[in-house]
């Protein structure tokens, strides 16, 4: 028998190459908490102004999780000093996540405080950790993330009005001023890429996020079938089972299809130079349309459970079909971001299925199997013209 290797005592661990580590996962069930909580909000106010309140913090939260999840694959937390860091971070997103039911009133300080740490981690653990980012990069990211602190600080000590401008701003100067400054001297700082991603851990640990998000759905599904006065009844039942369902669908519609496969071969197979470009638009920008997707489809699914067998407000039957119609466009511009064929029929697919929710007000339950009807077709369709 082989005999194993012995590993000296304070040695760091190395991951598998290319794997997600427990700890980073365990991150990743905090920020599913994010989710719960934005879903949760959204159930209260749902509404145009709720329904932006929402997005602005989920895209100001997902954009430092993205931070951390490229941070970890440039730093994976193997060593004492790294998984320190990454727990600091940990428990500022957990405050950020406590305080998004009030983070424009009562808790906007608290909200502000969560994301100062969260940012201070990331950029603390960058310059002392990471060995995969040029030095030029560590600039950049602490210029562009210490401004969008300041905005989201002065914003939240200002309050009303002023702190969703502020915060707009801050998001703004994330995502914005890195792509302008690209094409100013300050670029010119390092020569090559930025980054040298670990195509399989990026692509594994972003599929880990989506798959419990979507077990947060199902989770919504449980909640709503029993937050209800009376004892659960057969309809909540055959509603909650078929909801569970559309869940898989959604599931399928990336796993299923082997999204995450493609995904990884092409940014295998893609300069490094257009690899980061790659990765940022597949897994930043259309990522984080899918996550918004099962926010706004939870939200409704949960306020549907409640009277399965009731006509749906609108604007909850909004929520429903405009959530997983929103999921289906972010499944294609994901493809688009990837190279993979398909991108434009997942796109009108989401499209058309918008027009579902105008049976909300007749039935939630006729509204949720025009759904799940569609997301089958799109499927179908998909198999037949070998998109899959």
């Amino acid at each position: 028998m082989p005999r194993l290797p012995v590993r000296r005592r304070g040695e760091p661990t190395a991951p598998v190459a290319g794997s997600v580590t427990t700890l980073e996962l365990f991150f990743d069930l905090v920020f599913v908490f994010t989710v719960t909580q934005l879903t949760a909000t959204l159930g209260q106010d749902h509404g145009w102004s709720g329904v932006g309140r929402v997005v602005l913090l989920l895209l100001l939260m997902w954009w430092m999780y993205g931070g951390y999840a490229w941070l970890t694959n440039a730093a994976p937390p193997v060593t004492p000093m790294r998984r320190v860091f990454l727990l600091v971070g940990m428990a500022g997103n957990f405050t950020m996540a406590l305080a998004i039911p009030h983070a424009y009133t009562t808790d906007r300080v608290v909200f502000a405080v969560g994301y100062l740490i969260v940012v201070a981690v990331h950029t603390s653990m960058y310059l002392t950790q990471a060995e995969r980012i040029t030095p030029g990069m560590v600039v950049q990211l602490s210029a562009w993330n210490g401004i969008a602190v300041v905005l989201i600080l002065v914003g939240a000590l200002l309050g009303g009005t002023t702190l969703v401008l502020l915060w707009v701003a801050a998001l703004l100067a994330e995502t914005m001023l890195p792509r302008l400054a690209a094409r100013t001297p300050l670029a010119r700082l390092d020569s090559g890429p930025a980054f040298t991603l670990r195509p399989r851990h990026f692509v594994e640990r972003h599929g880990l996020m989506l798959l419990i998000v979507l077990g947060e759905s199902v989770l919504a599904i449980g909640v709503g079938v029993g937050s209800g006065e009376t004892a659960i009844g057969v309809g909540q039942v055959v509603f909650a089972a078929i909801s569970l369902g559309l869940a898989v669908l959604l599931y399928a519609a990336y796993f299923g299809t082997h999204e995450d496969e493609v995904a990884e071969h092409a940014l295998e197979h893609v300069s490094p130079e257009r690899q980061q470009a790659v990765a940022l638009r597949s897994f930043g920008y259309a990522f984080v349309v899918v996550l918004l997707g099962v926010v706004l489809a939870a939200a409704g699914l949960h306020h549907a459970l409640e009277h399965p067998t009731a006509p749906l407000d609108l604007g909850y039957a909004a929520l429903l079909a405009g959530g997983v119609a929103t999921t289906w466009v972010g499944f294609g511009a994901f493809r688009w971001a990837v190279g993979r064929p398909g991108a434009g029929m997942r796109v009108v697919g989401g499209v058309v299925l918008v027009a579902a929710m105008w049976l909300g007000p007749v039935s939630g339950f006729a509204e949720l199997l025009a759904l799940i009807g569609g997301s089958v077709a799109i499927l179908l369709i998909e198999r037949r013209l070998a998109f899959r």
